[in-house]
């Protein structure tokens, strides 16, 4: 393992949206998520100083450490992420066994335009363009998959988040204008195209926040590893949620309490909502048919209306924009994104749509809600990448 031998490269990590499959990267789902053009951007400077130094250039931050007092230095915030992407690369073992003997100091700079708490998954871009970076300016030479891993253990040992690999499997291999399908269960990628031929998708960010750290979503998750513990139980065989038919579905929501049958119901009409998309996909890419994307508008519907009532993870302020929205012809589909209580509506709508008539649904939210929402059409982009 050596430094290579360069002064500056710049990388980009892109967030993402997730057309459907919300809560399945824990669920034994596939999930159908997409890289956006919302990035996090990091410049790496070799520097003659022994220490590693990181700017937040958008919090006007700054950190600076050395490898070997790293462990034992308390962090908290994006320092925590920072932290746990070079203890997990295994950096400081490196530095301490003398196999980056060429080491000086490195200097990384950040600036990001992902809204932080949106359900663009900031957080996964901080890791995995940080990962990638590393791997990039020593030559580690890991993989895109062992980076996603690595960024996903940071989330779970760093911040105390169990979240699935979705979202920095959708970092790292996002493609443009694809979608990627994971399968949960095997982390097998496959992508295919989404042909928006007459319709576009944007984002309206309701400016709620949340902390997914000190939500309920390790609730969630921990509520349906208890269902699937007692579905395991009863049907042994039983390999994953996508396997339960209907006929068994109903012996084991007798033995759920209600709160645990809510949340399955809510799994397993994702599951199918995401074969039906893919389904659709196919035939989008045959023959756009403006009926066939009003179809994918409905299981954004769907999704919606599952995450209020049954996995209830939605909050009143995005519960009314996803409602106004709706009243509106040229809307085709609004959903909640991300892991719950805020962030971003993700909508499919005609690319006849004018902006300037949703002033009034922001008009009154602005009134009711103290918040003023902002909206901005996406596209599917490539995954975390070096520019220079």
């Amino acid at each position: 393992m050596e430094s290579l031998d360069q002064k500056r490269i710049v990388i980009r990590a892109p967030g993402r949206i997730n057309l459907l499959g919300e809560h399945l990267d824990y669920n034994h789902g596939i999930v159908l998520p997409a890289a956006i053009n919302r990035y996090i951007e990091f410049e790496f400077e070799k520097s003659d100083a022994h220490f590693f130094r990181f700017e937040a250039l958008d919090l006007n931050e700054n950190w600076q450490f050395s490898l070997e007092d790293l462990k034992n230095i308390n962090s908290q915030g994006w320092q925590s992420y920072v932290k746990g992407v070079i203890l997990l690369m295994g950096l400081d073992s490196a530095f301490a066994n003398d196999q980056l003997t060429t080491l000086k100091g490195l200097i990384v700079r950040f600036k990001s335009n992902i809204p932080i708490g949106a359900g663009l998954s900031s957080s996964a871009a901080l890791c995995c363009g940080l990962a990638y970076g590393l791997n990039e300016w020593f030559g580690l030479g890991k993989s895109r998959m062992e980076l996603a891993l690595i960024a996903q253990q940071t989330e779970h040992q760093y911040a105390g988040v169990q979240c699935g690999l979705m979202d920095q499997v959708a970092s790292l291999f996002g493609k443009e204008n694809h979608l990627i399908a994971m399968d949960c269960l095997t982390n097998e990628i496959t992508s295919f195209s989404l042909p928006l031929v007459g319709v576009q998708l944007f984002l309206i960010d309701s400016k709620v926040k949340h902390n997914l750290a000190s939500s309920a979503y390790n609730q969630r998750r921990e509520t349906l590893q208890k269902a699937w513990n007692r579905a395991k139980d009863l049907f042994p065989s039983l390999s994953s949620w996508r396997a339960l038919d209907d006929k068994r579905a109903a012996q084991l929501m007798s033995a759920l309490d209600l709160e645990s049958q809510k949340r399955l119901q809510y799994v397993r009409q994702e599951i199918q909502g995401v074969e039906a998309i893919q389904a659709l996909s196919v035939a989008l890419n045959n023959k756009a048919d403006f009926e066939m994307y009003q179809s994918l508008g409905s299981l954004l519907n769907q999704t919606h209306f599952g995450l209020r009532d049954l996995y209830e993870v939605s909050c009143e302020e995005i519960d009314h924009l996803q409602t106004a929205l709706l009243k509106n012809p040229k809307v085709l589909g609004a959903r909640m994104m991300g892991g719950g209580f805020g962030g971003c509506l993700l909508v499919l709508a005609s690319k006849e749509l004018q902006f300037s008539t949703l002033n009034t649904i922001f008009k009154t939210y602005e009134d009711l809600y103290h918040r003023k929402p902002t909206v901005e059409i996406v596209s599917l982009v490539e995954g975390v990448h070096r520019l220079v």
